[in-house]
């Protein structure tokens, strides 16, 4: 009985080609536009060359002793210092092309950006506050060593992805999300033909008739995804990372957004309703998760962004593009197992509760 459920299902998907058609098209329509507009924002994100620094010290200060030692530091960070003790500050920086100064004065120093060299001021104020205060503290505290050490920190970061991969992965993983699109198809002809009460007073059960619903409709979904990926893979040359992880993840979403919306649909007994809430709790979940402002420069609190199954989804899709790995993968997809799980148990019952009232 369920295969014809779902056979029957299927060709009532394909009756009504537009969403079918929308689910394809979508996602390679958002991602051109976005991947193209947002370019210049994600250049922001990758790490700088290195740039050359200026410094001077007026007078005999505690930074003095420790020029050597942050130069060296500086070295590492790819941040050159040459001293220039004479020349207005601006003159200089214009001349030798310095991306920042450095004036030391007693016991305070200052930082002088340029404005064309932004993201490498922000990269040496940084070190700057961290090197140097760390420093001066250990040379005030052991004033008997004459070899000031300066603490180190390796510090984890994601390597620069651009643009076009981050939001040609991201929207595929939101539009994953919006399976109801598919499902219209069933759903408006059921309420059509009368099909729902015929199921009502026949010995289908309501797992029965989930199934016949939830199997297509995800079947439908991943053929789609699949497609616009590839789509998208052959017109903006996206980068996924491992395919298989890749796979797993993607599959998950569809799944649990296919439940989520048959739960609304059941509870509600309405497309119109179901359409709207299932899209406003889809947008909520991508407004925390990243699908619109990129989660790296996100200042949301994590505890917020971590309640969005999105964003683990998304964090560990584009991790598995640019580094191969993610400790989001797990979450995502127990996440989304657990949506999966708990949705169709309440679609269930809530079909249950709506069969027994008619019956």
């Amino acid at each position: 009985m369920i295969r014809y459920l779902i056979k029957n299902n299927f060709k009532l998907m394909f009756r009504n080609t537009w969403s079918v058609v929308v689910m394809l098209l979508g996602p390679v329509l958002v991602i051109m536009v976005l991947s193209s507009a947002f370019t210049e924002l994600m250049k922001s994100y990758e790490k700088v060359d290195a740039f050359s620094v200026g410094y001077r010290v007026r007078e005999s200060t505690a930074y003095q002793a420790m020029m050597e030692s942050a130069k060296a530091a500086g070295e590492e960070a790819d941040i050159l210092f040459y001293e220039y003790p004479e020349g207005e500050i601006e003159d200089v920086m214009e001349k030798n092309g310095l991306a920042g100064f450095v004036e030391f004065s007693g016991d305070t120093y200052v930082v002088y950006k340029s404005a064309d060299y932004e993201v490498e001021g922000i990269t040496l104020e940084y070190f700057m506050n961290k090197i140097m205060h760390a420093g001066l503290d250990a040379s005030l505290q052991i004033q008997e060593q004459k070899k000031i050490v300066l603490p180190t920190e390796e510090l984890e970061f994601m390597p620069a992805v651009s643009a076009r991969d981050y939001y040609g992965i991201i929207y595929i993983a939101y539009f994953c999300w919006l399976g109801l699109i598919c499902a219209t198809g069933v759903l408006s002809n059921e309420k059509k033909y009368g099909i729902v009460r015929r199921f009502q007073v026949s010995n289908i059960s309501e797992p029965q008739n989930y199934l016949g619903k939830f199997i297509p409709v995800t079947l439908t979904m991943s053929v789609g995804m699949a497609v616009s990926t590839a789509i998208t893979i052959l017109l903006y040359d996206i980068h996924w990372g491992n395919p298989a992880l890749s796979i797993l993840i993607v599959f998950m979403m569809i799944a649990a957004g296919n439940a989520l919306g048959m739960m609304l649909y059941n509870i509600s007994n309405s497309l119109v309703i179901t359409i709207i809430m299932e899209f406003t709790i889809v947008w909520i979940c991508g407004f925390f998760g990243g699908s619109f402002e990129t989660y790296m420069f996100s200042r949301m609190p994590d505890v917020i962004k971590h309640l969005s199954p999105i964003y683990h989804g998304n964090r560990a899709l584009v991790e598995l593009s640019c580094m191969g790995k993610s400790n989001y993968i797990v979450s995502s997809v127990w996440y989304s197992f657990g949506i999966t799980v708990v949705c169709s148990a309440i679609a269930i019952l809530a079909g249950n509760i709506r069969k027994r009232g008619r019956a």
